[in-house]
């Protein structure tokens, strides 16, 4: 044991993964940092259906605001000529949120002030509406719902100031009976715009279908990768020939196998155990979960034959990338530059945006489906034809090798002849 300790490559791996834990460390930890969530292009609608006029109409008032106010980074504000424009987006999964001004808004502010300021009793208040993609996962919720109000809250603190100072300017007092309506001249009601039903698990099952499979994909390439090498060893111990072809193969076979199991035992729990929501069809859901788990498969098999021993320090950031930058539990856009860009590489982005498609918008290509098979497949393919290169070259080795061992044979067969000739 000491002899061992002494040899220095011994201890790399230790430093090694200390090296590697401090690195993940340095990138994932200052994600978190900073008071406020770090937002960039974070997609949200407003839509103006106000029909008062130019000179007075509010909705208007409120489009200029929020155009003034945003810098163009934090927020992408898209405008929207009509509720039913602004659902349909948040249904093709391009917003989280948007903000309706209905089209009586100018008319609603204009009797409460009248209500206000002429002390008629059971005045009411000017409506907006806050559309939520409840789909978009529990932190981009969460945001778009905080944002949206802020925005209605300072409307609505605006209104009631301007109020104040026009009544005070005239020397007029409000009712006790209309002090709420005073300070609250506009209500803001919010609602999920998708009106999905039954249980969603706040939007995050395709981030958690997701990293199984990927875990999955991981853990079952390395362990096939061990039981199959130790079985193939012992076998050409025993005089066996098993060809390294055959060994890929046969590790192939049994990651294609698991990728079918996990993608079977997912689909009945997630469906048959927790009865969770799904807007598409479950042959739809299995087939694109299928190929998912087929794709990360594939992926660490291909860095564990191009990198061999050194596979798992990469197959590991890798699965850790991926699940981080998947935009699942963390939406892309409030993740940092570096993360942002790296999640464009890596098939789980894709995968997340498929699920979401599948599993709360219809499954239309539209809603990120079309581009999440565009790249599964092209990643699929990718990994699949380096694979296959490498059981080429194996062939090719393995040729090599019977023939060094048949030439070898044919030698020591000859030197035998030669020997016993020459005994004679």
């Amino acid at each position: 044991m000491k002899r061992l300790l002494k040899v220095k490559i011994a201890w790399f791996p230790v430093w090694c993964t200390a090296f590697l834990m401090l690195c993940m460390l340095s990138i994932y930890l200052p994600v978190f940092g900073g008071p406020t969530q770090r937002l960039t292009d974070f997609p949200l609608i407003v839509v103006n259906e106000d029909q008062g006029a130019a000179s007075v109409n509010m909705g208007q008032q409120i489009m200029n605001h929020l155009i003034e106010t945003q810098d163009g980074h934090s927020f992408k504000w898209t405008i929207e000529s009509s509720k039913e424009k602004a659902v349909e987006e948040i249904k093709n999964n391009k917003a989280y949120g948007a903000l309706v001004i209905p089209a009586d808004y100018s008319a609603s502010l204009a009797g409460v002030q009248k209500s206000l300021m002429t002390g008629q009793a059971g005045g009411k208040p000017a409506h907006m509406e806050i559309l939520i993609n409840e789909a978009g996962g529990q932190l981009a919720s969460s945001v778009a719902t905080n944002a949206l109000q802020t925005v209605a809250s300072t409307v609505n603190t605006g209104v009631s100031q301007q109020i104040k100072a026009g009544m005070t300017k005239l020397g007029l007092e409000v009712s006790p009976q209309a002090t709420s309506l005073l300070d609250n001249p506009v209500q803001a009601t919010t609602v999920n715009a998708l009106g999905l039903t039954g249980k969603i698990n706040k939007g995050m099952t395709p981030f958690v279908v997701v990293m199984i499979s990927s875990i999955s994909g991981l853990l079952g390439v390395n362990m096939i990768h061990g039981y199959v090498g130790k079985i193939a060893e012992g076998m050409r111990s025993k005089g066996h020939r098993l060809s390294r072809v055959k060994q890929l193969l046969t590790e192939f076979l049994l990651g294609a196998i698991t990728s079918v199991l996990v993608t079977t035992v997912i689909m009945i729990f997630i469906f048959g155990v927790f009865g969770s929501v799904h807007t598409a069809s479950l042959w739809r859901i299995y087939l694109f979960l299928l190929l998912s788990s087929l794709t990360m498969s594939f992926l660490f098999k291909m860095l564990s034959l191009f990198l061999g021993q050194w596979g798992m320090l990469a197959m590991f950031p890798v699965n850790i990338m991926g699940i981080f930058g998947s935009g699942g539990a963390f939406p892309v856009t409030t993740l940092p530059e570096f993360h942002r860009a790296l999640s464009s590489f890596l098939p789980t982005r894709y995968m997340v945006d498929g699920f979401r498609a599948l599993f709360y918008y219809g499954g239309h290509m539209e809603a990120g489906l079309g581009t999440a098979l565009k790249y599964i497949v092209t990643y699929l393919i990718m990994f699949l034809f380096l694979c296959g290169a490498k059981v080429i070259m194996a062939h090719n080795k393995d040729k090599k090798g019977a023939a060094d061992q048949e030439k070898h044979e044919k030698n020591a067969s000859n030197g035998r002849e030669m020997g016993a000739l020459a005994a004679e």
